[in-house]
C-alpha cells in the first residue's frame, strides 16, 4: 500500500513537472536584429560595441521578445580583418536555436567623413515610396587620406513624404544626405477603372501610384489590360496587387514596385493570344522592382497559349534606353507542342503584340543589344519553364533563338535545340551540365558566377568557350 502510494506521488509529480515544462517551454522560432539596430562599423582590433543591442525573438506560438546581443552569440567575426565581414548571430534557448546572417565592416579606424561615389539608380520617387538604395556607393574617409569604398550604410525605410529633399544615411556616427526629388502623384488608382483612366487621361512624364488590389483572381468581367501610350510613371506602394497586364506602346515608360498577378485568358477570349506580365513595343522602358507571378495551370489552355513574365519587341535599334532589374518572376512554367514560357523573352522579326503601333513606326521588331550582365545577375527567376531567351523569327521558326541563359540541363538543351543555325550565345550558371549526347555548333559559351562544365556534348570547330570547358573522356 505504501509503496502504491509512493509510485502515485512521484508519478504525479513528474506529470505536473512535464504539463509546467510544456506550459513554459516556448520554441523559438527565427530571431532578427532589434529596430533601428545596426553592428558597427568597428576599428581594427576592437570589439563590436554591442552595448544597447538587442534581437527580436519570435517564438512559434507568436510571442515576441527582446533579448541582449552578446558576444557568445556572435560567430565569423574577426576584428583584425578589414573591409566587409558576414556574421552570424545565434540565440538559444530551450534547446532550441535560430540564426541570422549581417555584416560588419572592419575599418583602420573611425572615419572622418562620407562622400556619396555614385549616386543610387532611382533618385525621383512618387511621395509614399521607400528610398532604394541599389547602385549607390558610399566611401568612408579617414583622417589619414585613407579610405574605404562601398561601406555599408544604413538607410530608412519610412515612405518618402513630397517635402523629401534628401535621405540621410548613416554609418556609424557619420551621416550624409543623400539628394533625391519626391513628386507628388498625378494620378492615384486603387482599382482597374482608376488605373485604366489615368492612363487614357495621362501626359509624358506624369506619375501613377496604385495602392491596394486591382481586379481579382475570380473575376467573371474578362481580363485587363493596361494600355500605356505616353512616357508615364506608374508606381507601386506597398502591398499592391494587380490582376491584368501591361502592354507599353511608348517610350521612356517607367514601371516600379508593381505586384503583378498576369490572369492568362478567361471565357470568351481567344485562347491562342498568349498572356504576359509586362509587353513592351519599345527599346526605351524601365521595368524595375516589380513582382510577376504566373496565373494559375487552369486559367491556361495548355494546348494554344501560354503566359510568358516580360516579351520585349524594339522597332528601331537606335538610343536604346532599357533597364529591366530587381525583379523577381516566378512561376512562368508552361510549355506545349508549339511553345515555351520565358520569365523574360526578347523578339525580332515578328509583329508587335495586341495591335501595338510601335513608336519607331516599325512593322516587326527587330534586334537590340540589352545589357545581359544585368538583366542575367539582377533579376529574380523562380520556377520558370525558361528564364531568358532571344528570339528573331526572321531566321525561321524551326531554329530561332539567338541568345539564352540556362541553370540546369534541361534548359540547356532546350535552349540549344532552337539555337540559330546563324550562331547563338548561351550563358550558363556556373556549374555542371550534362546535355545528353547532344552535337552543336556555332555556339558560343560562356558562364557568370563561375565555371561552367559541360558533359555530353560534341562542340562543332565554329564554337567558342569563355569560362566554360567540355569534359572528355566520357
Amino acid at each position: 500500500m505504501k509503496k502504491t502510494l509512493v509510485f502515485l506521488l512521484i508519478l504525479t509529480v513528474l506529470s505536473v513537472a512535464v504539463i509546467s515544462s510544456a506550459c513554459n517551454n516556448k520554441d523559438v522560432e527565427s530571431i532578427a536584429l532589434g529596430e533601428g539596430v545596426t553592428l558597427g562599423p568597428v576599428v581594427k582590433g576592437q570589439d563590436i560595441d554591442l552595448d544597447g543591442k538587442t534581437l527580436s525573438v519570435t517564438y512559434k506560438n507568436g510571442d515576441v521578445k527582446e533579448v541582449p546581443i552578446t558576444a557568445e552569440m556572435i560567430s565569423g567575426f574577426d576584428k583584425n580583418v578589414l573591409g566587409e565581414q558576414e556574421i552570424t548571430v545565434t540565440y538559444s534557448e530551450g534547446g532550441k536555436s535560430a540564426s541570422l546572417k549581417t555584416t560588419v565592416t572592419v575599418v583602420k579606424a573611425a572615419p572622418v567623413s562620407l562622400e556619396l561615389s555614385s549616386a543610387p539608380e532611382i533618385t525621383v520617387y512618387a511621395s509614399g515610396e521607400k528610398f532604394r538604395p541599389e547602385g549607390m556607393v558610399v566611401t568612408a574617409r579617414f583622417a589619414d587620406g585613407s579610405s574605404v569604398s562601398d561601406v555599408a550604410v544604413d538607410y530608412p525605410e519610412t515612405a518618402l513624404g513630397a517635402e523629401t529633399t534628401a535621405v540621410k544615411v548613416t554609418f556609424g556616427n557619420l551621416e550624409l544626405s543623400v539628394p533625391v526629388t519626391v513628386k507628388a502623384p498625378d494620378y492615384t488608382a486603387t482599382d482597374s477603372g482608376e488605373l485604366a483612366s489615368a492612363l487614357s487621361e495621362a501626359e509624358n512624364g506624369d506619375f501613377i501610384v496604385v495602392s491596394g488590389t486591382l481586379g481579382a483572381k475570380e473575376r467573371d468581367g474578362g481580363y485587363t489590360l493596361y494600355n500605356v501610350k505616353k512616357s508615364v510613371n506608374i508606381i507601386g506602394l506597398d502591398q499592391n496587387e494587380i490582376y491584368g497586364s501591361f502592354l507599353v506602346d511608348a517610350d521612356l515608360v517607367t514601371l516600379r514596385g508593381l505586384n503583378i498577378k498576369n490572369k492568362g485568358w478567361v471565357t470568351g477570349e481567344d485562347t491562342t493570344a498568349h498572356r504576359n506580365a509586362v509587353t513592351v513595343a519599345s527599346n526605351k522602358v524601365t521595368l524595375e522592382h516589380n513582382t510577376m507571378t504566373a496565373p494559375d495551370a487552369d486559367v491556361i489552355d495548355g494546348s494554344a497559349a501560354i503566359a510568358n513574365g516580360i516579351v520585349l519587341s524594339a522597332g528601331t535599334d537606335a538610343d536604346t534606353a532599357l533597364n529591366i532589374r530587381h525583379n523577381k518572376i516566378t512561376g512562368y512554367g508552361y510549355q506545349n507542342e508549339q511553345w515555351s514560357s520565358a520569365a523574360v523573352l526578347f523578339v525580332a522579326g515578328y509583329e508587335f503584340a495586341y495591335g501595338a503601333t510601335n513608336t519607331a513606326g516599325s512593322d516587326v521588331s527587330v534586334r537590340i543589344t540589352p545589357d545581359y550582365d544585368e538583366l542575367l545577375t539582377s533579376n529574380v527567376f523562380e520556377n520558370d519553364e525558361f528564364e531568358f531567351i532571344y528570339s528573331d523569327y526572321a531566321l525561321g521558326f524551326e531554329r530561332p533563338y539567338i541568345y539564352g541563359y540556362a541553370s540546369d540541363s534541361d534548359k540547356a538543351k532546350g535552349i540549344l535545340e532552337f539555337s540559330a543555325n546563324e550562331g547563338m550565345t548561351l550563358v550558363l550558371k556556373a556549374g555542371e551540365y550534362d546535355l545528353g549526347g547532344m552535337t552543336v555548333d556555332n555556339v558560343a559559351f560562356t558562364a557568370i558566377g563561375g565555371e561552367a562544365v559541360l558533359r555530353g556534348v560534341t562542340a562543332g570547330e565554329n564554337c567558342t568557350f569563355d569560362k566554360v570547358t567540355v569534359a572528355t573522356g566520357e
